[in-house]
């Protein structure tokens, strides 16, 4: 027996011995604890063998080492609360209950070395055993020595306590980690308190100590991580949120978790549907040598399509042998579905379903970048659509353009694209040979029909464009499909217009004229022209101030090119202001040259009367300029008349507080004109000349200007003539009465120098 203790002894010193080798050479959790705990283990066993060894005749050197082996113990608990504290993760507040033990275990350390000499803790007798045929060290302990075992026991009795905490807290899978250091602390606790009871030959628990020590290190940095490492790989797997098929090198499936089972449900075993799936893998990536590939599939489940994201894994061991394969499916038919739709709503016009603006631009240009044949741009927008939504409600709207959008599909050919750019504004591009205008007109009609329920009548534009150059950028060509439609807007009779050059030169034409408008006029580029008027015995009474553009690059610009694009803008009001500035001026050039005589006759537009503060502007001007203000005659046309004839009321009447005269320009070109004449307080009546123009009922234009000059004259009203451009005419215009003329017959237009050399 004493002989097998000594060599179990050496041999587990021997094992423990290179555990410590082992253990550090590794980095993993708690491997500093470890080494201090088995390190004391074969203190604590190299101190017992020491101590059973020693010869009877030794009597201090024996004391010496079973005082070792005690104070190796009192750091052997120690080290065993250190570690049971690190691998439960249940640690002391503060450092200060450490430093006490550590304290305390080297007091006691002392007192275990002075015992040497002073047998305070222990003595030693020796005894021959007649069963065991060997004499060996008894020890006699003394009262002191009850300290130590306290010290020693409460330190376990801790390591224990918190050991058996985090066993009954953990998780199953978790148990195993504590549960196997627990219950071996436990019987080393055991058999230590035995052999102390029952009073041994030897102190057996030695030997568990060094199994203690070998087997913490086994199980704490090597097996219970496996285990734990095997059990919480077996549970992701199970619970994983993305499905898995493992294998073995051999290509055998070894593992299927639950969402992998339900994404390959069928009446086959889930093995061999893994086993196939591999083997079909593998012959579609034959040519693939990586050790991951990731690809996208649509895996069809119960008729359902989903979109799945495949990974699949080699693994290897330290020598690069095939350890076996797994695949990762995630379930990604939800995101797959956003992110179309997100798509979608980033290149579709969410109402109608057609293409948006940007999305139409990049799908139009790849068209054409390989276009074979002829194409052409389609416009389409409904005319005051706004003034729809404000009538039936954005519903209403909503539900016509859908339809018109539905129209547009109706028809598009092959290789066509079709987008709503905005609001009502639609566009379409197509192959020439597929563009059907009646066809168009067709459906467009079939969607004026859809229920207003009103007798609002809706009308539909179409602009077309035909493509001659297919490298023009796209909104180019929209541009132009558009300006097809501008050509034709507000009227109710056409519904479709081609584009033409002379719209892009129009448009151009325009920019020119805003573009230069402001420098013609700093320039005086705008010139006044006068064309005479006359009284009926002949005699010349003034003229008519009309503005002429000298540019002086392109000569005379017409008015009839700049007038309308000014009145667009608004800009018309900042030229008449210049207009009257230059006939005040005029004017008080002739009252110093004594032809206060002469009058001139100026246009007021309808826009000056929402731009400017018209009474104002002609206080000023006579403020400013020395004149008589009865020769400055105001003309203002009927139609402005018809605008907001309250309003322009006030004005006329403020205008003749001032002491102005006003002319009724353009009589009987509008609708209302006697009615306008029952409430208007005008001075002179200027006849518009479509009454002289040509026609087949001579007679009846004959009767209506003899009328409307014998009512004038009851009125008060002296009559101009404009358009007088025949002897006729003004024979005619003389014998009933007219009161002047003004027209090619007498003078064509003028510049102001001519006109006072030729009246001055």
């Amino acid at each position: 027996m004493f002989r097998t203790l000594v060599v179990l002894l050496i041999l587990l010193t021997i094992i423990m011995i290179c555990c410590i080798g082992t253990v550090s050479k590794r980095v993993v959790r708690n491997r500093e604890h470890v080494l201090h705990l088995i390190r004391t283990a074969v203190f604590t066993a190299v101190c017992y063998t020491g101590f059973i060894l020693v010869p009877s005749k030794y009597y201090h050197l024996a004391v010496f080492m079973d005082g070792l082996y005690f104070l190796s113990t009192d750091w052997l608990v120690v080290y065993l609360m250190l570690f049971a504290a690190s691998y439960t993760q249940i640690s002391p507040p503060s450092k200060w209950p450490r430093r006490m033990i550590g304290f305390l275990a080297g007091i006691d350390s002392i007192s275990f070395l002075v015992n040497t000499f002073t047998h305070h803790m222990f003595d030693l007798k020796t005894v021959m055993s007649a069963s065991l045929g060997v004499e060996y060290w008894d020890v006699q302990l003394h009262p002191l020595h009850a300290v130590h075992r306290v010290f020693v026991y409460g330190i376990v009795l801790y390591s224990l306590l918190i050991l058996t905490y985090r066993f009954i807290k953990s998780p199953v899978i978790y148990k195993n980690k504590y549960g196997s250091i627990l219950f071996q602390t436990m019987a080393v606790v055991g058999l230590n308190i035995i052999c102390s009871v029952m009073d041994t030959y030897f102190d057996y628990s030695v030997i568990l100590y060094a199994f203690l020590a070998i087997s913490i290190c086994h199980l704490a940095l090597y097996a219970s991580p496996k285990k734990l490492f095997e059990k919480i790989n077996s549970t992701i797997m199970e619970d994983s949120v993305v499905g898995l098929f493992a294998y073995d090198n051999a290509g055998l499936c070894v593992g299927v978790n639950e969402m992998a089972k339900n994404l390959f449900a069928s009446g086959e075993d889930i093995y061999t549907v893994a086993e196939k799936y591999l083997a079909d893998w593998k012959e579609t990536y034959k040519d693939r040598a990586e050790r991951v590939i990731d690809t996208d599939q649509v895996v069809v489940k119960g008729g359902t399509e989903m979109d799945v994201h495949v990974t699949y894994q080699k693994f290897f061991d330290e020598k690069g042998r095939d350890l076996g394969c797994c695949f990762q499916f995630e379930d990604r038919t939800e995101v797959a579905r956003e992110f179309r739709e997100e798509q979608y709503r980033a290149t579709h016009d969410i109402l109608t379903g057609l293409l948006n603006r940007n999305a139409f631009a990049d799908e139009a240009q790849k068209i054409l970048s390989d276009a074979q044949e002829p194409y052409c741009m389609i416009c389409a927008n409904i005319q005051d659509f706004k003034l729809i939504n404000e009538l039936f409600g954005t519903e209403a709207g909503d539900k016509l353009l859908i339809a018109q959008a539905d129209m547009i599909r109706k028809a598009e050919g092959h290789d066509s694209v079709s987008a709503r750019i905005y609001a009502d504004k639609f566009c379409t591009l197509m192959p020439k040979c597929d563009y059907n205008e009646q066809q168009f007109l067709e459906n467009m009609s079939i969607t004026m029909d859809i229920g207003m329920n009103s007798p609002f009548k809706l009308h539909y534009y179409l602009g077309v464009y035909d493509i001659e150059d297919v490298t023009e950028p796209v909104w180019t060509m929209y541009d132009k499909a558009t300006m097809a439609i501008d050509a034709i807007r507000g009227s109710y009779e056409e519904y479709v217009s081609y584009y033409k050059d002379e719209m892009l030169r129009h448009i151009i034409e325009e920019k020119e004229v805003l573009g230069g408008f402001d420098k013609a006029i700093e320039e005086k580029q705008f010139c006044m022209y006068l064309q005479p008027q006359f009284a009926n015995n002949g005699k010349i009474v003034g003229a008519e101030a009309l503005v002429r553009w000298i540019h002086p690059e392109k000569g005379m610009i017409s008015p009839g090119v700049f007038i309308p694009v000014l009145e667009k803008s608004g800009l018309i009001s900042r030229l008449d202001l210049y207009m009257w500035g230059n006939a005040a001026k005029t004017l008080e050039k002739w009252k110093e040259q004594g032809r206060g005589d002469l009058t001139i006759s100026v246009n007021i537009s309808t826009k000056d009367f929402h731009f400017l503060d018209v009474c104002e502007a002609f206080r000023m001007l006579a403020k400013q300029y020395d004149f008589d203000v009865k020769n400055l005659k105001l003309e203002i046309t009927e139609s402005v008349l018809m605008e907001n004839i309250k309003e322009i009321k006030t004005t006329i009447d403020r205008l003749h507080a001032l002491g102005y005269d006003i002319e009724i320009d353009d009589f009987g070109s509008g609708y209302s004109s006697l009615g306008m004449l029952k409430d208007i307080n005008a001075d002179i009546l200027k006849l518009d000349m479509i009454f002289l123009q040509e026609t087949k009922n001579v007679d009846r234009s004959k009767m209506i200007i003899k009328n409307i000059i014998a009512m004038s004259k009851e009125l008060g009203m002296p009559v101009i003539t404009e358009g007088v451009e025949t002897k006729e005419q003004v024979d005619f215009l003389t014998q009933v009465d007219c009161d002047m003329f003004q027209g090619f017959y007498f003078a064509k237009p003028m510049p102001l120098e001519s006109f006072e050399k030729e009246y001055g």
